[in-house]
């Protein structure tokens, strides 16, 4: 009987010896998985921005150069639109290149949701703006059409010098992922760049000699 007792507890430490050690190796799995994860994120985020500013660099023109962002956004982000938004002496621009798709929202209504104020607050923010800023912020979409989609804004200016901003959106159901903006948020510094760069230019070639 004494014997059986013994043989238990020796049964019952190499039990739990056992199942610690598999609790190690499933922390250990989790975190391997993890890390893989993170990095296959950080890889794929490298690959489409280096991808994305070669597809820049073949650009003629500000028009040539929004068609292409507008493109690369489109193949980065499954089912997405983008517009982008730049301000001008008169206001602010809005570039939506034609798709031959149907489109949520139309070019023309942009400029009833927005008012230049917005345009400036937006761009010059430091962080992605949800639906929800955007509203708080002065949105005037119409409720049947935002309900209806999945929207953030993307901006492409820095502090003191708002330069315009990236309007992404696609169908309601299919919700835009942390992720997917952080990858768009990624390119805002290269294109803001180069938008300056050919307005700059474009600036130059009209000014008195």
């Amino acid at each position: 009987m004494r014997d059986n007792k013994r043989a238990l507890k020796v049964i019952r430490k190499l039990h739990t010896r056992q199942q610690r050690q598999s609790d190690k190796i499933d922390i250990m799995c989790r975190d391997m998985i993890a890390a893989h994860h993170e990095f296959a994120t950080k890889l794929a985020k490298l690959t489409f921005v280096t991808s994305f500013y070669e597809s820049l660099l073949q650009s003629t023109g500000l028009e040539d150069l929004l068609d292409a962002a507008v493109r690369g956004i489109r193949e980065a982000v499954t089912e997405t639109e983008a517009a982008v938004f730049l301000l001008s002496e008169n206001g602010f621009d809005v570039h939506v290149s034609d798709t031959g798709s149907p489109d949520p929202v139309e070019k023309r209504e942009f400029q009833h949701w927005f008012t230049r104020e917005l345009v400036n607050s937006v761009s010059q923010m430091n962080r992605i703006c949800s639906l929800e800023q955007l509203l708080r912020m002065g949105l005037q979409g119409p409720p049947a059409i935002l309900k209806t989609i999945s929207i953030a804004a993307i901006p492409l200016g820095r502090f003191g010098q708002a330069v315009g901003f990236v309007l992404v959106y696609r169908p309601a159901h299919l919700p835009l992922q942390a992720e997917e903006l952080s990858r768009l948020a990624a390119i805002s510094i290269g294109l803001r760049e180069a938008i300056s760069s050919f307005q700059q230019a474009s600036a130059n070639s009209v000014s008195p000699q």
